[in-house]
Protein backbone atom coordinates (compact mmCIF):
# COMPACT_ATOMS: atom_id res chain seq x y z
CA UNK A 1 0.00 0.00 0.00
CA UNK A 2 2.81 2.40 0.91
CA UNK A 3 4.58 1.52 -2.33
CA UNK A 4 1.43 2.29 -4.34
CA UNK A 5 0.98 5.59 -2.56
CA UNK A 6 4.61 6.43 -3.32
CA UNK A 7 4.09 5.76 -7.03
CA UNK A 8 0.97 7.94 -7.05
CA UNK A 9 2.85 10.73 -5.28
CA UNK A 10 5.73 10.51 -7.73
CA UNK A 11 3.37 10.69 -10.70
CA UNK A 12 1.62 13.65 -9.17
CA UNK A 13 4.97 15.37 -8.72
CA UNK A 14 5.85 14.76 -12.38
CA UNK A 15 2.51 16.15 -13.52
CA UNK A 16 3.01 19.20 -11.29
CA UNK A 17 6.52 19.82 -12.63
CA UNK A 18 5.31 19.51 -16.22
CA UNK A 19 2.41 21.88 -15.57
CA UNK A 20 4.83 24.33 -13.95
CA UNK A 21 6.96 24.50 -17.08
CA UNK A 22 4.12 24.48 -19.61
CA UNK A 23 3.66 27.86 -21.23
CA UNK A 24 1.06 27.47 -23.93
CA UNK A 25 0.14 31.14 -24.19
CA UNK A 26 3.72 32.50 -24.57
CA UNK A 27 4.37 29.87 -27.27
CA UNK A 28 1.18 30.84 -29.10
CA UNK A 29 2.06 34.55 -28.89
CA UNK A 30 5.59 33.92 -30.23
CA UNK A 31 4.24 31.82 -33.11
CA UNK A 32 1.73 34.53 -34.04
CA UNK A 33 4.42 37.13 -34.72
CA UNK A 34 5.01 38.06 -38.35
CA UNK A 35 8.33 37.15 -39.92
CA UNK A 36 10.13 39.54 -42.30
CA UNK A 37 10.17 39.46 -46.11
CA UNK A 38 6.42 38.87 -46.24
CA UNK A 39 6.74 35.38 -44.76
CA UNK A 40 3.83 35.76 -42.37
CA UNK A 41 3.38 33.78 -39.16
CA UNK A 42 4.51 30.25 -38.40
CA UNK A 43 0.94 29.07 -38.81
CA UNK A 44 1.02 30.17 -42.47
CA UNK A 45 4.09 28.10 -43.37
CA UNK A 46 2.33 24.80 -44.07
CA UNK A 47 0.13 26.40 -46.73
CA UNK A 48 3.18 27.34 -48.82
CA UNK A 49 4.13 23.71 -49.32
CA UNK A 50 1.45 21.48 -50.85
CA UNK A 51 2.64 17.95 -51.67
CA UNK A 52 4.60 17.38 -54.86
CA UNK A 53 5.05 14.08 -56.65
CA UNK A 54 8.49 13.43 -58.06
CA UNK A 55 8.45 13.07 -61.83
CA UNK A 56 10.06 10.45 -64.05
CA UNK A 57 13.14 12.58 -64.93
CA UNK A 58 13.95 13.00 -61.23
CA UNK A 59 13.74 9.25 -60.73
CA UNK A 60 16.04 8.69 -63.70
CA UNK A 61 18.46 11.32 -62.44
CA UNK A 62 18.52 9.64 -59.03
CA UNK A 63 19.54 6.37 -60.69
CA UNK A 64 22.25 8.03 -62.79
CA UNK A 65 23.51 10.03 -59.83
CA UNK A 66 23.46 7.02 -57.55
CA UNK A 67 25.82 5.25 -59.94
CA UNK A 68 28.45 7.98 -59.52
CA UNK A 69 31.07 7.05 -56.98
CA UNK A 70 32.13 9.77 -54.57
CA UNK A 71 35.74 10.67 -55.35
CA UNK A 72 38.08 12.49 -52.98
CA UNK A 73 40.37 13.19 -55.94
CA UNK A 74 37.57 14.83 -57.90
CA UNK A 75 36.41 16.82 -54.88
CA UNK A 76 39.96 17.96 -54.18
CA UNK A 77 40.40 19.04 -57.78
CA UNK A 78 37.22 21.14 -57.72
CA UNK A 79 38.13 22.70 -54.37
CA UNK A 80 41.63 23.64 -55.58
CA UNK A 81 40.36 25.20 -58.81
CA UNK A 82 37.70 27.21 -56.99
CA UNK A 83 40.37 28.56 -54.64
CA UNK A 84 42.77 29.40 -57.49
CA UNK A 85 42.72 33.15 -58.11
CA UNK A 86 43.97 33.16 -61.68
CA UNK A 87 42.88 31.88 -65.07
CA UNK A 88 45.08 28.80 -64.98
CA UNK A 89 43.18 25.51 -64.78
CA UNK A 90 45.06 22.49 -63.51
CA UNK A 91 45.07 18.99 -64.93
CA UNK A 92 42.06 17.00 -63.71
CA UNK A 93 42.07 13.47 -62.33
CA UNK A 94 40.23 10.74 -64.18
CA UNK A 95 36.64 11.97 -64.36
CA UNK A 96 33.39 10.01 -64.67
CA UNK A 97 31.27 10.20 -67.79
CA UNK A 98 28.47 12.65 -66.97
CA UNK A 99 27.12 13.04 -70.51
CA UNK A 100 23.83 11.25 -69.79
CA UNK A 101 23.31 13.31 -66.63
CA UNK A 102 24.13 16.55 -68.42
CA UNK A 103 21.76 15.83 -71.30
CA UNK A 104 18.95 14.87 -68.92
CA UNK A 105 19.32 18.08 -66.91
CA UNK A 106 19.45 20.20 -70.05
CA UNK A 107 16.50 18.47 -71.68
CA UNK A 108 14.04 17.67 -68.87
CA UNK A 109 12.47 19.58 -66.00
CA UNK A 110 13.31 17.90 -62.72
CA UNK A 111 10.63 17.75 -60.02
CA UNK A 112 11.60 16.20 -56.70
CA UNK A 113 9.08 14.68 -54.32
CA UNK A 114 7.95 17.01 -51.53
CA UNK A 115 5.93 16.02 -48.50
CA UNK A 116 3.18 18.55 -47.95
CA UNK A 117 2.78 20.88 -45.02
CA UNK A 118 5.23 20.72 -42.14
CA UNK A 119 6.77 17.26 -42.14
CA UNK A 120 9.91 17.62 -40.05
CA UNK A 121 13.36 19.00 -40.71
CA UNK A 122 15.17 16.11 -42.34
CA UNK A 123 15.50 12.34 -42.47
CA UNK A 124 17.84 9.75 -43.93
CA UNK A 125 16.09 9.83 -47.32
CA UNK A 126 16.53 13.59 -47.59
CA UNK A 127 20.18 13.40 -46.53
CA UNK A 128 20.96 10.61 -49.02
CA UNK A 129 19.26 12.51 -51.84
CA UNK A 130 21.24 15.63 -50.99
CA UNK A 131 24.48 13.64 -51.09
CA UNK A 132 23.59 12.26 -54.52
CA UNK A 133 22.72 15.72 -55.82
CA UNK A 134 25.98 17.20 -54.58
CA UNK A 135 27.98 14.37 -56.15
CA UNK A 136 26.28 15.11 -59.48
CA UNK A 137 27.01 18.83 -59.15
CA UNK A 138 30.70 18.37 -58.32
CA UNK A 139 31.16 15.88 -61.16
CA UNK A 140 29.66 18.35 -63.64
CA UNK A 141 31.77 21.20 -62.25
CA UNK A 142 34.90 19.07 -62.71
CA UNK A 143 33.84 18.30 -66.29
CA UNK A 144 33.35 22.02 -66.98
CA UNK A 145 36.82 22.78 -65.64
CA UNK A 146 38.40 20.10 -67.79
CA UNK A 147 36.70 21.47 -70.91
CA UNK A 148 37.54 25.09 -70.06
CA UNK A 149 41.18 24.08 -69.73
CA UNK A 150 40.95 23.01 -73.37
CA UNK A 151 39.07 26.21 -74.36
CA UNK A 152 35.99 24.14 -75.15
CA UNK A 153 32.78 26.27 -75.03
CA UNK A 154 30.91 23.08 -74.12
CA UNK A 155 32.08 23.75 -70.57
CA UNK A 156 29.09 26.07 -70.24
CA UNK A 157 26.71 23.17 -70.88
CA UNK A 158 28.03 21.39 -67.79
CA UNK A 159 27.52 24.53 -65.71
CA UNK A 160 24.06 25.05 -67.19
CA UNK A 161 23.15 21.52 -66.07
CA UNK A 162 24.23 22.35 -62.51
CA UNK A 163 22.19 25.56 -62.66
CA UNK A 164 19.11 23.54 -63.66
CA UNK A 165 19.80 21.10 -60.83
CA UNK A 166 20.05 23.95 -58.31
CA UNK A 167 16.80 25.48 -59.57
CA UNK A 168 15.04 22.11 -59.17
CA UNK A 169 15.69 22.40 -55.43
CA UNK A 170 13.95 25.77 -55.03
CA UNK A 171 10.49 24.26 -54.28
CA UNK A 172 11.94 22.18 -51.45
CA UNK A 173 11.17 23.61 -48.02
CA UNK A 174 14.02 22.16 -45.99
CA UNK A 175 17.24 24.00 -45.16
CA UNK A 176 19.17 20.91 -46.25
CA UNK A 177 17.96 21.37 -49.82
CA UNK A 178 18.49 25.13 -49.87
CA UNK A 179 22.08 24.85 -48.60
CA UNK A 180 22.72 22.35 -51.39
CA UNK A 181 21.40 24.87 -53.92
CA UNK A 182 23.59 27.57 -52.37
CA UNK A 183 26.67 25.35 -52.71
CA UNK A 184 25.87 24.61 -56.34
CA UNK A 185 25.38 28.26 -57.28
CA UNK A 186 28.60 29.27 -55.55
CA UNK A 187 30.56 26.60 -57.43
CA UNK A 188 29.15 27.71 -60.79
CA UNK A 189 29.92 31.34 -60.05
CA UNK A 190 33.37 30.56 -58.65
CA UNK A 191 34.60 29.08 -61.92
CA UNK A 192 32.32 30.96 -64.32
CA UNK A 193 34.85 33.75 -64.78
CA UNK A 194 37.38 31.19 -66.11
CA UNK A 195 35.08 29.77 -68.79
CA UNK A 196 35.48 30.47 -72.51
CA UNK A 197 33.87 33.76 -73.52
CA UNK A 198 31.27 34.97 -74.20
CA UNK A 199 29.14 33.90 -71.24
CA UNK A 200 25.66 32.60 -72.19
CA UNK A 201 22.50 34.52 -71.31
CA UNK A 202 21.44 32.14 -68.53
CA UNK A 203 24.60 33.00 -66.57
CA UNK A 204 23.38 36.58 -66.13
CA UNK A 205 20.19 35.20 -64.61
CA UNK A 206 22.21 33.12 -62.16
CA UNK A 207 24.26 36.13 -61.12
CA UNK A 208 21.13 38.12 -60.37
CA UNK A 209 19.68 35.38 -58.15
CA UNK A 210 20.05 36.16 -54.45
CA UNK A 211 19.90 33.07 -52.23
CA UNK A 212 19.09 34.85 -48.96
CA UNK A 213 15.27 35.01 -49.46
CA UNK A 214 14.99 31.24 -50.06
CA UNK A 215 17.22 30.55 -47.07
CA UNK A 216 15.01 32.75 -44.90
CA UNK A 217 11.98 30.75 -46.03
CA UNK A 218 13.74 27.51 -45.10
CA UNK A 219 14.77 29.04 -41.76
CA UNK A 220 11.16 29.90 -41.00
CA UNK A 221 10.09 26.39 -42.04
CA UNK A 222 12.62 24.95 -39.60
CA UNK A 223 11.27 27.13 -36.77
CA UNK A 224 7.70 26.15 -37.70
CA UNK A 225 8.56 22.45 -37.56
CA UNK A 226 9.98 22.75 -34.04
CA UNK A 227 7.07 24.96 -32.97
CA UNK A 228 4.52 22.45 -34.26
CA UNK A 229 6.02 19.47 -32.43
CA UNK A 230 6.89 21.45 -29.28
CA UNK A 231 3.51 23.15 -28.96
CA UNK A 232 1.77 19.80 -29.31
CA UNK A 233 3.79 17.84 -26.78
CA UNK A 234 5.51 20.24 -24.38
CA UNK A 235 5.12 24.00 -24.90
CA UNK A 236 7.60 25.79 -22.66
CA UNK A 237 8.87 29.29 -22.05
CA UNK A 238 12.17 28.15 -23.59
CA UNK A 239 10.34 27.21 -26.80
CA UNK A 240 8.59 30.58 -26.89
CA UNK A 241 11.86 32.45 -26.33
CA UNK A 242 13.63 30.36 -29.00
CA UNK A 243 10.93 31.00 -31.60
CA UNK A 244 11.16 34.73 -30.92
CA UNK A 245 14.98 34.67 -31.00
CA UNK A 246 15.00 32.97 -34.40
CA UNK A 247 12.44 35.43 -35.76
CA UNK A 248 14.62 38.33 -34.63
CA UNK A 249 17.65 36.72 -36.27
CA UNK A 250 15.64 36.59 -39.50
CA UNK A 251 14.69 40.26 -39.11
CA UNK A 252 18.33 41.24 -38.71
CA UNK A 253 19.38 39.18 -41.73
CA UNK A 254 16.60 40.64 -43.86
CA UNK A 255 17.90 44.16 -43.15
CA UNK A 256 21.59 43.25 -43.45
CA UNK A 257 23.57 45.14 -46.09
CA UNK A 258 27.06 43.96 -45.29
CA UNK A 259 28.70 40.92 -46.88
CA UNK A 260 30.94 40.14 -43.91
CA UNK A 261 28.22 38.82 -41.61
CA UNK A 262 28.41 37.09 -38.23
CA UNK A 263 24.84 36.06 -37.47
CA UNK A 264 23.94 34.83 -33.97
CA UNK A 265 23.45 31.12 -33.48
CA UNK A 266 19.81 30.07 -33.75
CA UNK A 267 18.19 28.18 -30.87
CA UNK A 268 16.10 25.70 -32.88
CA UNK A 269 17.79 23.05 -35.00
CA UNK A 270 21.29 22.90 -36.42
CA UNK A 271 23.48 25.99 -36.01
CA UNK A 272 23.08 28.03 -39.22
CA UNK A 273 25.56 30.82 -38.48
CA UNK A 274 28.06 29.46 -41.03
CA UNK A 275 25.28 29.20 -43.64
CA UNK A 276 24.48 32.90 -43.31
CA UNK A 277 28.18 33.72 -43.53
CA UNK A 278 28.46 31.88 -46.84
CA UNK A 279 25.20 33.28 -48.20
CA UNK A 280 26.17 36.92 -47.62
CA UNK A 281 29.75 36.37 -48.81
CA UNK A 282 28.24 34.97 -52.01
CA UNK A 283 26.91 38.45 -52.80
CA UNK A 284 30.51 39.65 -53.04
CA UNK A 285 31.53 36.51 -54.94
CA UNK A 286 28.94 37.19 -57.65
CA UNK A 287 30.31 40.70 -58.06
CA UNK A 288 33.86 39.31 -58.24
CA UNK A 289 32.93 37.05 -61.14
CA UNK A 290 31.02 39.79 -62.98
CA UNK A 291 33.96 42.19 -62.65
CA UNK A 292 36.51 39.55 -63.66
CA UNK A 293 34.55 38.94 -66.87
CA UNK A 294 34.52 42.70 -67.47
CA UNK A 295 38.32 42.76 -67.18
CA UNK A 296 38.65 39.81 -69.55
CA UNK A 297 36.50 41.57 -72.14
CA UNK A 298 38.32 44.90 -71.82
CA UNK A 299 35.57 46.73 -69.97
CA UNK A 300 35.72 48.91 -66.86
CA UNK A 301 34.80 47.24 -63.59
CA UNK A 302 31.94 48.28 -61.33
CA UNK A 303 33.66 49.71 -58.25
CA UNK A 304 30.44 50.15 -56.25
CA UNK A 305 29.38 47.05 -54.37
CA UNK A 306 26.05 45.89 -53.02
CA UNK A 307 28.05 45.16 -49.88
CA UNK A 308 27.96 48.24 -47.65
CA UNK A 309 31.25 47.19 -46.06
CA UNK A 310 33.45 47.20 -49.16
CA UNK A 311 34.12 48.21 -52.77
CA UNK A 312 36.03 46.89 -55.79
CA UNK A 313 39.40 47.99 -57.12
CA UNK A 314 41.45 46.97 -60.15
CA UNK A 315 44.75 47.90 -61.79
CA UNK A 316 43.52 46.53 -65.11
CA UNK A 317 44.76 43.01 -64.44
CA UNK A 318 44.10 42.18 -60.79
CA UNK A 319 40.69 42.61 -59.23
CA UNK A 320 40.48 43.12 -55.48
CA UNK A 321 37.75 43.63 -52.89
CA UNK A 322 38.64 46.32 -50.39
CA UNK A 323 38.51 43.94 -47.45
CA UNK A 324 38.87 40.27 -46.73
CA UNK A 325 35.78 38.25 -45.88
CA UNK A 326 36.96 35.19 -44.04
CA UNK A 327 34.97 31.98 -44.12
CA UNK A 328 35.09 28.53 -42.54
CA UNK A 329 38.19 26.44 -43.20
CA UNK A 330 36.21 23.67 -44.89
CA UNK A 331 34.30 26.10 -47.12
CA UNK A 332 34.90 25.91 -50.88
CA UNK A 333 35.14 29.67 -51.34
CA UNK A 334 36.49 31.60 -54.29
CA UNK A 335 39.07 34.28 -53.44
CA UNK A 336 38.10 37.94 -53.60
CA UNK A 337 41.41 38.80 -55.25
CA UNK A 338 41.44 37.60 -58.87
CA UNK A 339 44.13 37.93 -61.53
CA UNK A 340 41.77 38.22 -64.48
CA UNK A 341 44.04 40.04 -66.93
CA UNK A 342 46.53 38.33 -69.18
Amino acid sequence: MKKALGVVAALALVVWVISWFRAERPVAVAAAQTWPAGLGTLDSVAGRYPPLSGNAPSAKLAVLGGALAKSDQLDGYVAREIARGDLTIGEPPVLPDVSAIRELLLREGIVWKRNGGISGVGNNETAERRGMQMTIARSLIASALMKAGKHDPGAWDDLHAVWNLARSLEPQQEMMAQTAALSMLRMINAIGWKMPLPAPAWFAELQQRDVVPRLLEAFQYQAAAYWKSGAQFFPTKWLADSIERDRRIAEGLFRETRCDVHAPMNDLGTDLSSVWRRAFRYRAEREATANAIRIRTGRTIETISRCSDGRWMSDGATLRFSRDIATARQDWAMPLVLRAGR
